[in-house]
């Protein structure tokens, strides 16, 4: 996978198409400290959202509870032909539902490539494993691995790593993919490798949201910037418009680079 141009992608998903995802009314507190006031945010199906904003405004908390890795206290999130997370599915099914990939790779080091990748599809879902290394082959060969997939972790780079654990994670078959900050732990010569990845999968149209620190990696991938601060959502809209002409003056501190 290869991304060459420079400019914002044509995008298959919109505001128009089908709701996939719903969040509605989320909140989320660590004892007396609220980090998500009330979150509403919906996914359309084929739509990449990318959610900004300062670091510590609730924007890997947001993703972590759409995937049951930290528990609400109000609100509810559901998906289309699937129903409420945690009530009319378990959290167990939620996540073969909906992938997640982290910055930290959490790649088993006494596994190989192939292992790391198939234990999931086995495991979880009970699938042969002749099937899902196929799936896995052709993955890996569309993201220039293939010839690693005997390798252990500790013989690949971050961005490799990444890779895999993004192949890992398409493994599963999900409906929509979450993302956090999947380059911040990488160098930058890796950086690029990378969210070439994510960019092909935006232009095949799987549904994502990600956040990211990386603004020309926004611009370019999503069809949707939400901005974030405090545990709420400020402002969202098109990337264009966005970092042409943010609403808020919250974003224009944030985009101006003020915000350290």
């Amino acid at each position: 996978m290869r991304h060459e141009e420079e400019t914002h992608r044509t995008a298959p998903g919109d505001e128009s198409g089908e709701a996939l995802l719903t969040l509605h009314g989320v909140h989320k507190r660590y004892g007396e400290v609220v980090a998500l006031h009330g979150i509403d945010l919906t996914l359309h199906r084929g739509e990449v959202v990318v959610i900004l904003g300062p670091s510590g405004c609730g924007k890997s908390t947001l993703l972590r509870t759409i995937n049951g890795l930290e528990t609400i206290q109000g609100g509810e999130i559901s998906m289309a032909g699937v129903g409420v997370f945690g009530r009319d599915v378990s959290w167990d099914q939620v996540r073969q539902k909906v992938g997640m990939v982290f910055q930290s790779y959490e790649l088993f080091a006494h596994m190989n490539v192939i292992d790391n990748i198939l234990l999931g599809p086995m495991k979880v879902q009970k699938r042969r494993r002749a099937e899902v290394e196929a799936e896995a082959d052709r993955l890996l060969e569309r993201v220039g691995l293939l010839a690693r997939k005997q390798a252990w972790p500790r013989e690949l780079s971050g961005g490799q790593k990444q890779r895999i654990a993004i192949v890992r994670a398409l493994c599963m078959n999900p409906t929509a993919i979450l993302l956090d900050e999947i380059t911040a732990a990488l160098d930058p010569e890796m950086v690029r490798e990378v969210l070439d990845v994510v960019l092909e999968l935006a232009r095949e149209g799987m549904s994502m949201i990600i956040v990211t620190h990386e603004m020309g990696f926004a611009e370019k991938v999503a069809d949707r910037i939400v901005f974030m601060d405090q545990g709420r959502i400020i402002e969202e809209g098109a990337p264009a418009a966005f970092f042409a002409r943010p609403q808020t003056e919250r974003a224009r501190v944030f985009l101006n680079g003020l915000d350290y």
